[in-house]
């Protein structure tokens, strides 16, 4: 990973599902995801969380999906909800040289992350969607060591969004909608499944399609393929 100069600050003291959030001395001259960090973003956990799936591994640090305690107790508190509304949380660990693990937890529901600025009403609306019902579907860590790459549910069946986070400034953004987030050698996110809408030969509503497009880090749409019409 790119080294950059980073200054992370962790959150104000809180206890979420055995991960207190606590003020460390966070100023290192590493990128804040590199396994030489002395001390990774994120609240120190006590043990891996429940129903951890591996979304990403790099080196000695991977993302998991899991559950706190938060989470678990509003999953149950409905044995109707439908999957797509249940919340999960987003976890990082260190795999140590003694074959240890630590385990931070970087997002979950309600987390203090700073809306990024400059997105337009949809995206702020459904970064605050991500925000209040957290469930991470795919994540990825960004080539140049500061941000990752998410797919997030948005508490409805309809669609997933692409948003970036920062890690050394605690800004989430929600990019577009769609299916992935895959960061490309030439520095586009090749994103899949997003939605157009489409006109037929005379200009007139031809219904909806998906469409693979690459995207900037800032969310700008440099090309797409052509879309594939949704049946039904």
């Amino acid at each position: 990973m790119v080294v950059t100069e980073a200054v992370v600050c962790c959150a104000a003291l809180a206890v979420v599902a055995g991960c207190r959030h606590v003020p460390d001395d966070c100023t290192e001259s590493v990128a804040p995801f590199s396994g030489d960090r002395a001390v990774l973003p994120g609240s120190p956990c006590g043990a891996a969380p429940a129903k951890a799936e591996l979304l990403h591994e790099s080196g000695t640090l991977a993302l998991f999906s899991g559950e706190t305690a938060e989470d678990t107790a509003f999953n149950e508190a409905d044995a109707t909800e439908r999957d797509y509304r249940r919340h999960n949380s987003l976890f990082l660990r260190r795999r140590k040289a003694d074959g240890t693990d630590e385990w931070r937890l970087l997002l979950t529901s309600g987390s203090d992350w700073r809306a990024a600025d400059g997105m337009d009403r949809w995206d702020s609306s459904q970064a605050g969607e991500v925000r209040g019902h957290f469930k991470i579907r795919k994540a990825s860590f960004g080539l140049d060591g500061r941000h990752l790459w998410l797919v997030c549910d948005t508490h409805t069946s309809l669609y997933s969004v692409v948003c970036s986070y920062d890690v050394q400034d605690n800004v989430l953004k929600v990019m577009i909608d769609g299916d992935t987030a895959a960061e490309q050698p030439d520095g586009t996110i090749l994103v899949t499944g997003k939605k157009v809408y489409l006109q037929d030969e005379n200009g007139e509503p031809d219904g909806a399609g998906l469409c693979d497009v690459w995207i900037t880090p800032d969310g700008k749409i440099v090309r797409k393929s052509k879309p594939v019409k949704i049946n039904g």
